[in-house]
């Protein structure tokens, strides 16, 4: 999929703000009736969209509901989205019955849209313009190229990955940034669900059964970006990224679950850092990732305890205390280095089992960046063994914060957790990364390793910037729950 850009000045030029409207039009404005605005500004390449919320008397409203008018003009808007591809300014409100909404100024910014010219992908591949859509509101494309060069998806049969089943999707032409047309793919479902698809060429070799394409459909909106509250500043806060590699059976990992206890005690540095526990020592630790169990291998991780800085620097046991000081340490030399990026995501859930994130990404200098999505639960009971380190009770060490359930960084064919591609980034530059993620909710609720509590779960983004000597961290975040919106955390 290629990623969805823009420049932040150009943003700062369209932001604006709604207010109350001016009295004038028909209908009676009522605080019963209420609608609310997601953002005020747009890319104009017809996916970034705009997400409205309608209440009356403080009951959800849906597009049956109420009647939306776009300049003036009655407008279809399935699901309260609204998104183009032409530039411009919008005025939207919406009826219902007698009653009228306040006007809201949409601004869309020009962006261009789909890059379809040749790149340097092999073989036989297939890109979706997104992982995640909303059943009956949202287009998704899927891409299909040979040796880099887009073809038409009738030169291929599609098959279903679950049981190579085929399937068969319309086509239609779009015009990419160049102006030139090309036939995609259209993928529909008729219900909720994910389907992992693979290709094959109908005449000569080539096919992508080792990097199918996934998409999930859900029935509630796709989260839009979260609002940028200083467009045109590109100084962000920094954060170190800490992956503890531990487990249960381990004896000796009490002396970095301490040294790290004792570093979130610390309020000079406990808002510097960002971590993930990740419980490999042992398969039968409750929180084992059993979808990601080669993460330690790809960190290089050869004893325990080993915790991981910005996935560049590795700290080994030393005891309690020189643990302690070396992630002091470290942390000061992380900080010393100036983001690279900021990260905002908006999350959405419509309280089952599926999260979908919108991660954007806003680039402080030119750069190759990759982001990644990691699910952690906090509050997790196992008992730990311990080989002598005292500094905490034996329930402290048994209580687990920040277990990694998912860690969503690792691309399909690619044997690192660095991150999915966002391309090089000019300074100013935004790209987006939708991730979909699906909580372990089995009928044994006392089987923490199948049975997740939701209430206990959020969600950390990171981004690695690409550089000679590989990739490393440049900034991470987290939140609070799997609903909180985290916006540009700018100096």
């Amino acid at each position: 999929m290629k990623v969805l850009r823009f420049i932040a000045a150009a943003l700062a030029l369209a932001m604006v703000a709604c207010g109350p409207d001016d009295g004038e039009g028909d209908g009676e404005k009522t605080d019963n009736f209420k609608v609310v605005a997601s953002t005020y500004t747009i890319a104009a390449d017809g996916t970034d969209a705009v997400e409205f919320t309608a209440t009356f008397n403080g009951e959800a409203l849906t597009a049956d509901n109420v009647e939306a008018f776009v300049n003036d003009t009655k407008t279809q808007m399935p699901g309260l989205k609204f998104s183009t591809n032409e530039a411009g300014s919008y005025t939207i409100y919406f009826t219902y019955g007698e009653l009228r909404s306040e006007t809201f100024l949409i601004e869309a910014v020009n962006v261009g849209g789909l890059d379809l010219s040749p790149n340097s992908e092999q073989g036989l591949t297939l890109r979706a313009t997104t992982t995640a859509f909303q059943l009956d509101v949202d287009e998704v494309l899927i891409i299909v190229r040979y040796k880099g060069e887009v073809i038409d998806p009738s030169k291929v049969t599609f098959y279903d990955l679950a049981d190579n089943s085929v399937l068969t999707f319309e086509s239609k032409d779009v015009t990419d940034i160049n102006g030139d047309t090309y036939k995609l793919a259209i993928y529909t479902a008729n219900q909720p669900g994910t389907r992992s698809i693979w290709a094959a060429r109908n005449s000569g070799p080539g096919d992508s059964r080792e990097k199918p394409v996934t998409i999930t459909a859900v029935d509630f909106a796709i989260p839009a970006r979260a609002i940028d509250p200083k467009p045109e500043s590109t100084s962000f806060n920094k954060r170190m990224f800490i992956t503890q590699f531990t487990g249960t059976e381990c004896g000796y990992c009490p002396f970095f679950i301490a040294a790290l206890k004792r570093l979130s005690e610390d309020d000079e540095y406990n808002k510097k850092y960002v971590l993930a526990a990740v419980h490999t020592y042992n398969n039968h630790d409750p929180m084992f990732p059993v979808d990601n169990s080669d993460i330690d291998q790809t960190f290089g991780v050869s004893g325990y305890p080993t915790v991981v800085c910005d996935m560049k620097y590795s700290l080994n046991n030393n005891g309690f205390q020189t643990n302690l000081s070396q992630l002091k340490n470290r942390i000061n030399e992380s900080l010393k280095e100036d983001a690279k990026v900021g990260i905002s995501a908006k999350i959405a859930n419509d309280n089952g089992n599926i999260v979908v994130a919108r991660v954007t990404v806003k680039a402080a200098e030119e750069g190759e960046y990759r982001v990644g999505a990691w699910l952690v639960e906090d509050g997790v009971y196992a008992m730990q063994y311990n080989n002598g380190c005292r500094e905490y009770t034996d329930k402290e060490f048994s209580t687990h914060e920040a277990a990694v359930r998912i860690a969503d960084s690792k691309p399909e064919g690619e044997s690192h957790y660095a991150g999915y591609s966002l391309g090089k980034l000019a300074a100013g530059e935004i790209a987006d990364k939708v991730f979909v993620m699906e909580l372990k909710e089995d009928a044994d609720t006392d089987n923490a390793k199948l049975h997740w509590v939701k209430e206990n779960c959020r969600l950390v983004f990171f981004v690695t910037v690409q550089t000679s000597n590989g990739a490393y961290v440049t900034n991470v975040v987290e939140n609070d729950n799997l609903t909180q919106t985290i916006t540009f955390d700018y100096k």
